[in-house]
């Protein structure tokens, strides 16, 4: 029956990309940390209106392909076949899709709720489960405030505990329903859109690189696959994507600038060794990948808002022909402390700005959300530097690790496939490093390819683009880089081992 009824909808299947995530519920256009204001001390959403962002809010191209499809005998379906409807639905956007098109469908949700939701949510998240329920959990609103040292550490322990599999993670079923819609309502507003975003950004980074090497070769290559959403994406590829922004978040929660007061502080090596060290270095380099692309985008804003913003622009002038600089930033003069401290502020706020097109409407938002940076806790660019690895490497008490060990043998590292879940190492690391393991990433990777966000991509989609080889060719344009990492790790990444491919 589900086949049949998925037929005559047209509904796509769990590869929908990732582009066909529509930005129609985003949080509120203000820039506090609150996802939606009316959550209850329990965690918990006080009545139906606050699930606007699942149920609630106007649909317009999803909507109307449903529209197009919705019968008579959709509408007429017994009560268990609308709810079993419901529960098949392959991700979100779709089930939001389907709940506006159809009033009898919207009638059948609101009646059985929180089970359609925790299942389609159940679907969605597989994968990263876990990094979205550590993001919903490293809150303001769960730690508690202040923040001290010892409330994140204690976080983390427990987020690693969930990683390696020594704690469970509580079943969807038996956590609060307020916590369902909360994950529910980011993933949909703030994940989704900024995937979508990132995945068309890094591409079209390797596009231009794979179209320069070509110009200087006279070969063809040939073209980034989309349809008529943008870029179609693997489900390994979209889950490598959405691990690294939750994870990003979650650090923004733990060190960043929120509502929150912060007691304590970590210097850049500790915040490596807690945090990022919990990771697979290639998915340490996600979060970094990650970071460069909200810091380019911010920079882009930056730009376009400086002269607005200036202390000397008209706008600030009195009537005596004085300034008065009251709402206005020196961006030039104090670029990296705004920078960090705006980045800080995580990715709820990044996807609001990220999605004003109107020139005085950013300026006017940017006077309020602009952010110096004033935290003892380093930023993620600098926790993933060259010396906050290399002072982990000299100062922690647990150095070297089980990855270090790896990486002082040189132990051979195997691209297996893209698996999905994927948890080994995807194929464009493993070819950087010649097939060693390498516990390096960040700054000791050449900035080209973190641009690409190369950690990110399948086998089949190097191969598409023929980029392959421009991967482990961008060490020889970072000679200084090359010697850096023989200095720290004792080998070249130069002197490349055989690269082990088993699979096809």
């Amino acid at each position: 029956m589900e086949e049949s009824v998925h037929k005559q909808l047209r509904i796509a299947k769990r590869n929908t990309p990732v582009e066909s995530f529509d930005v129609t519920s985003l949080p509120n256009d203000n820039c506090e940390d609150s996802l939606i204001p009316s959550a209850t001390m329990s965690g918990a959403y006080s009545n139906d209106s606050d699930l606007k962002h699942i149920s609630d809010e106007p649909i317009e191209e999803s909507q109307e392909c449903f529209k197009a499809d919705v019968t008579p005998n959709l509408e007429n379906l017994p009560a268990e076949l609308r709810t079993q409807l419901l529960l098949s639905m392959p991700d979100l956007p779709t089930l939001r899709a389907l709940i506006h098109a159809s009033p009898t469908m919207h009638t059948q949700y609101r009646y059985d709720r929180d089970h359609v939701l925790w299942t389609c949510l159940e679907r969605e998240l597989s994968g990263f489960l876990i990094d979205a329920y550590a993001n919903m959990m490293s809150r303001v609103f769960e730690l508690g405030s202040p923040r001290t040292d010892e409330k994140i550490t204690s976080f983390l322990d427990t987020y690693r505990g969930w990683l390696s599999g020594a704690s469970p993670l509580p079943d969807l079923q038996s956590i609060d329903s307020g916590y369902i819609h909360w994950m529910a309502a980011y993933h949909i507003s703030v994940a989704c859109p900024l995937a979508r975003m990132y995945s068309s950004w890094a591409l079209d980074n390797i596009k231009k690189t794979v179209s320069s090497s070509v110009a200087r070769t006279g070969t063809e290559t040939l073209p980034i696959a989309q349809d008529s959403r943008g870029v179609n994406l693997s489900r390994s590829e979209e889950i490598r994507i959405f691990r690294a922004l939750y994870r990003y978040e979650t650090y923004h929660h733990l060190f960043g600038r929120n509502k929150g007061r912060r007691h304590g502080g970590f210097r850049h090596h500790e915040i490596n060794e807690i945090f990022f060290s919990q990771f697979a270095p290639w998915e340490a380099e996600a979060v970094g990948c990650v970071d460069i692309f909200i810091r380019q985008k911010y920079k882009d804003i930056f730009s376009d808002v400086k002269e607005d913003l200036h202390p000397q622009n008209a706008r600030f002038r009195l009537e005596n022909g004085t300034f008065n600089p009251e709402g206005s930033f020196n961006l030039d003069g104090e670029y990296d402390d705004y920078m960090d401290g705006t980045v800080s502020r995580g990715l709820k706020m990044a996807v609001r700005l990220l999605n004003i097109g109107d020139h005085e409407k950013i300026v006017s938002k940017m006077q309020r959300c602009l952010t110096h940076d004033q935290n003892l806790d380093a930023p993620v660019r600098t926790a993933i530097g060259l010396a906050a690895q290399s002072d982990r490497r000299e100062m922690s008490t647990s150095f070297p690790n089980k990855r270090d060990e790896a990486e002082q043998r040189q132990d051979p590292i195997r691209f297996t496939g893209d698996t999905v879940p994927p948890n080994g190492p995807p194929l464009a690391w493993v070819l950087l490093w010649g097939g060693k393991y390498a516990n390096i990433y960040g700054e000791y990777v050449p900035e080209s390819l973190r641009r690409w966000g190369y950690v990110i991509w399948d086998k089949v989609r190097w191969d598409s683009m023929e980029a392959k080889e421009l991967i482990a060719r961008q060490w020889e344009m970072e000679p200084e880089l090359v010697e850096e990492i023989k200095m720290d790790i004792g080998w070249s990444p130069l002197e490349s081992g055989s690269v082990t491919i088993e699979h096809k």
